[in-house]
């Protein structure tokens, strides 16, 4: 199975019902930037970590992945800022980030931006 694009939910003025999903064994694709947000619940019994992985570079050194540990039971609002993007030539995801979950089983997600600005 391959990477799952995302929609984004935009939140009214008048507020949003999130979506949330389960997550695919190979991650995700979702947009960057523009206040998007990436919302984890984890309903299993254990700690997983959410890797927003990073396409860039910096004096020909790799820039480190963004990775944020979601403990048993908790929900994360986690910010994919633009230097997440993949480039617009790259083969999966073109000016979209890519999300990887290291665990997927009772783990719900979904990507919200406020659309009421």
């Amino acid at each position: 199975m391959a990477r799952a694009p995302q929609t984004t939910q935009e939140i009214p003025f008048a507020g949003l019902a999130v979506n949330m999903t389960g997550p695919t064994v190979d991650g995700d694709i979702v947009d960057a930037g523009n206040g998007a947000m990436l919302v984890v619940n984890n309903g299993s019994g254990a700690s997983i970590n959410v890797t927003i992985l990073n396409p860039s570079t910096q004096e020909g050194l790799a820039v480190g992945n963004r990775v944020v540990a979601v403990a048993a039971g908790a929900t994360k609002h986690i910010p994919v800022t633009r230097q997440f993007k993949q480039p617009s030539d790259a083969s999966v995801g073109p000016n979209q980030a890519l999300v990887d979950y290291s665990a997927v089983a009772s783990v719900t997600r979904a990507v919200i931006r406020n659309g009421a600005s």
